[in-house]
């Protein structure tokens, strides 16, 4: 066979045919392109190519099939069809939280760790794609008896059985699981009587405290009974009290109260606060508000995000004074 001057390893995957053996190979790292005479190299290869080394930093081959992790003495076949091009990325820098770049607004790239929240935990994973099985792995439940909704910017449809998730994607920020027949947690009071949605129902039915609707004075409330607390303030537990208004979800939930009021351990100040009777108990309002960059989405937001959303104020507390 007559081999040809340079065989391009990513013209060839784009145009989906076998590459020719020739006396020099080109391909790809990151984004710069690199050459060999080799048809067959190993990762210690591309680290020499690259300036780096197996104990810093980690490499991902990108075929057609997927993204595999290339180990220092692995031998890489270059005339192999359906090799794109390689990553080379640093340990220390190789773990990215799939929420925080969905509230970012930016597309998670191909690294070693993927961290992703399901339910109200976070779990990390060193592949680019995960199945509907996996995440219910994840969470130790068995998929015959529970489901998974995906939260993302387009909606939150539930996974298929066997459906596969790209974690490189744009638009993932969480996923919850769900007991078909939930038995774990109860909502008390007669009925929801159309206040809450479906996805808030499911996601209390599962919730480890103990809840309830009340209305007061016109306004609909959803109370949470021994709510944890972050670490750093004076009460381990409290309860919590969340105004549902008219029009929800069109209309967005605000703030969240706290009795007993909370205080900073070290004793420093927390700003605004002020207290408001609800049901007869004096509560603590904490006035925490969504940002220009952090609006209220009636198709994605609900009750689940909005007390995550104030756990994340409650920690940040710490981080402003």
């Amino acid at each position: 066979m007559k081999k040809i001057n340079i065989t391009n390893l990513k013209d060839c995957f784009r145009k989906g045919i076998k590459p020719a053996i020739a006396f020099e190979y080109a391909f790809e790292i990151n984004n710069d392109e690199f050459k060999t005479k080799e048809p067959i190299i190993e990762g210690d290869d591309l680290h020499e190519l690259f300036g780096t080394n197996k104990d810093t930093h980690f490499i991902r081959m990108v075929t057609s099939k997927g993204r595999d992790l290339i180990g220092p003495n692995v031998k890489i076949d270059l005339t192999e069809c359906g090799i794109e091009r390689f990553i080379i990325r640093p340990y220390e820098q190789a773990s990215i939280d799939i929420q925080e770049c969905y509230c970012a607004g930016t597309e998670p790239f191909i690294t070693y760790e993927y961290v992703l929240k399901i339910n109200r935990e976070k779990y990390s994973v060193r592949q680019e794609e995960i199945s509907r099985e996996e995440i219910l792995a994840l969470v130790d439940k068995d998929p015959k008896t529970h489901r998974v909704r995906m939260f993302t910017k387009n909606g939150k449809p539930i996974l298929k059985d066997g459906q596969i998730i790209d974690l490189t994607k744009c638009g993932v920020e969480r996923f919850v699981v769900e007991a078909l027949d939930c038995t774990e947690g109860y909502l008390t009071g007669t009925t929801t009587n159309g206040v809450l949605t479906e996805s808030d129902i499911s996601f209390l039915k599962g919730f480890k405290f103990e809840v309830a609707l009340l209305n007061y004075q016109n306004l609909n409330w959803l109370r949470v009974t021994n709510f944890d607390i972050p670490e750093g303030y004076n009460v381990k537990e409290a309860e919590a009290i969340i105004m549902i208004p008219p029009h929800y979800p069109k209309a967005q939930l605000d703030m969240i109260y706290f009795n007993p009021p909370l205080a900073r351990a070290d004793g420093k100040h927390i700003g605004a606060l002020s207290n408001r009777i609800i049901d007869g108990k004096t509560y603590q309002q904490w006035s925490r508000h969504r940002t220009a960059n952090n609006k209220w989405d009636p198709q994605n937001d609900d009750v689940e995000s909005h007390i995550d959303l104030m756990i994340s104020c409650l920690k940040a507390e710490f981080k402003k004074r």
